[in-house]
């Protein structure tokens, strides 16, 4: 559908793989794309030949082989994807991808990312970019606030900051929608991150419709 197309390419734009294929031969980085909750995984495949290694994960056996019959439709080969709750293999996943540079892709069911998931995408050091697909902007906001919440007994790992968010229709008729975010973390996190409450407030403001004046 238009839709979906249209997210796809902002997922694609967002994640920043599409640049390194446009990079100076001998310049581009050796990245992995983690693919989280990834279905039938259409949205890591269309970007496997971007980068060097996709590794999914999804609890649906049935989704896990129906990738992999997309990927071999494609000829695309670059790609190792894990039955099983995303809690349990992130570990394994993350080791997959060594000291090389890596981009997160996340597209969880409506309930969100399980608070284990979240506390393994803190602990990848590489990882520098995540990408957050999101069909519940309740869930979309608790789980950003755990990624972007100040370092603690509970949750270490150099937190995230939301970097920018776009909602894609893609129910018409309807009020509901895709949402896009995504978040980097690196040198500007030295500033001070908004607390939990403030930083939900600021996500809601991007997620509601202008008011009239």
């Amino acid at each position: 559908t238009k839709g979906a197309e249209i997210l796809y390419d902002k997922v694609g734009e967002w994640s920043g793989a599409r640049s390194e294929a446009d990079a100076p031969p001998g310049e581009q980085k050796f990245r992995f794309l983690l693919d989280i909750c990834c279905g039938t995984r259409t949205i890591g495949l269309s970007l496997a030949k971007y980068v060097h290694l996709v590794v999914g994960v999804d609890i649906e056996p049935q989704a896990i082989e129906d990738a992999k019959k997309n990927a071999a439709l494609n000829n695309i080969s670059n790609f190792k994807y894990y039955a099983s709750k995303a809690e349990t293999v992130m570990g394994p996943m993350i080791a997959t991808c060594g000291h090389q540079s890596v981009i997160g892709i996340v597209d969880p069911p409506r309930g969100g990312l399980h608070i284990d998931v979240i506390k393994a995408i803190r602990s990848c050091d590489n990882l520098h970019r995540l990408v957050y697909v999101s069909c519940n902007p309740g869930s979309l906001m608790s789980n950003a606030a755990n990624l972007c919440r100040n370092v603690s007994k509970t949750m270490k790992g150099e937190p995230f900051r939301p970097i920018k968010c776009v909602g894609v229709d893609m129910f018409p008729g309807t009020n509901e929608m895709e949402v896009v975010m995504v978040f980097e973390r690196g040198p500007l996190l030295q500033q001070s991150i908004p607390s939990d409450d403030l930083f939900v407030e600021k996500v809601k403001e991007t997620m509601l419709p202008a008011q009239p004046k």
